[in-house]
């Protein structure tokens, strides 16, 4: 985003508005917006001297009972790691189990709330970790609730959030070509970087409510569904549930037109894009990625399944004794204790 920021400068140079105007800097499309997603802090990386190139790419299973409520939940998460050298990763989550999956390289390690990760990668090698997950814990970071009813079932884009923000009057050149140079990088896999904007009138700070869109696939019963879905949708139908979902590039709002918005509209566009990339990038990375500037993909399946049968309930039997079995019992410890004495007193 560098040259854009550049060129907008030129550009007033021109015009000759920059001298009216204030840099301010825009809100980060890479600052979580919330504690989590990732779960429990994210991922560290330990090492001497180097950092390891790591792309993750993780896929959460949801097991969901009729009413819609995830009663089971799993990641399975691989670690794609370059850069020869010794590695040590802690991967933040509320694990209840851990195992390798097939085609990875390494057996994982367990700690309270982690996954460890440690050995020496020759160049180049591939970690894959299934992981069983406390539900109470993680299904609060999950980005899709369902309300079921009779008859349908109401999805919710459930990573809403209120962000802070700010408004103000800006230079209308520099901001059309930051949101095209932004809607340009996202197109094509680049990482959207931090940017700033030329204000004439003072910011008044500001909240905006932002969530990730999601890519929405599957069946509800015998219906087929494929949308974005950005806020809820009701979808006439019911059965079994069997979605995937795949947090989306806000490209609607990045492509929408920009031509004769005031310099305030195109500013509020910036900083809502900003936010809504980086509402994204969380939940593209629900298991942490040890390599803050890795690439992070996750996905999540969402299927409606039995919810395991509870152990059944041990029943204790106790024995009742009749008032004479009690007496004689209490009798002959009696009699017991007093023999001994007797051969005490004979000794």
């Amino acid at each position: 985003m560098r040259r854009w920021t550049v060129a907008a400068l030129a550009a007033l140079a021109v015009t000759g508005e920059a001298h009216a105007a204030d840099f301010v800097a825009l809100p980060s499309p890479l600052a979580p917006l919330s504690a989590a997603p990732p779960l429990a802090g994210g991922a560290t990386a330990s090492s001497e001297g180097f950092r390891h190139r790591v792309d993750a790419r993780t896929t959460v299973d949801v097991s969901l009972d009729p009413d819609g409520t995830p009663f089971r939940i799993s990641a399975t998460q691989r670690l794609d790691v370059r850069v020869k050298g010794d590695y040590f990763f802690t991967i933040g989550a509320p694990v209840l189990s851990v195992e390798a999956a097939p085609g990875s390289a390494s057996t994982p390690g367990l700690r309270a709330a982690s996954i460890l990760w440690a050995g020496f990668n020759p160049g180049r090698r591939r970690l894959i970790a299934r992981a069983a997950l406390d539900p109470a814990a993680a299904s609060r970071s999950l980005p899709l609730r369902g309300e079921a009813a009779p008859g349908r079932i109401t999805l919710v884009n459930a990573t809403g959030v209120s962000a802070g923000s700010f408004t103000a009057d800006a230079v209308v050149p520099p901001r059309r070509q930051y949101l095209a140079g932004l809607a340009h990088d996202v197109s094509r896999g680049i990482p959207a970087t931090s940017g700033g904007a030329l204000v004439t009138t003072r910011p008044v700070a500001t909240k905006v409510r932002v969530a990730a869109p999601l890519l929405v696939t599957g069946t509800i019963g015998r219906r087929h569904v494929r949308f974005v879905l950005e806020d809820r949708s009701t979808i006439h139908a019911g059965g079994p549930i069997r979605l995937t979902v795949t947090p989306q590039d806000p490209t609607r709002l990045l492509r929408a037109p920009v031509t004769g918005l005031s310099g305030r509209q195109l500013l509020d566009r910036a900083t809502r894009a900003s936010l809504t990339l980086a509402r994204v990038r969380q939940y593209r990375t629900f298991l942490g990625n040890p390599d803050a500037t890795g690439k992070s993909r996750t996905t999540y399946a969402f299927r409606t399944a039995a919810r395991p049968a509870p152990p059944p309930a041990v029943i204790e039997h106790h024995e009742r004794r009749s008032p004479t079995v009690t007496l004689a019992a209490v009798a002959g410890v009696l009699l017991a204790l007093a023999g001994a004495a007797f051969a005490w007193s004979r000794s």
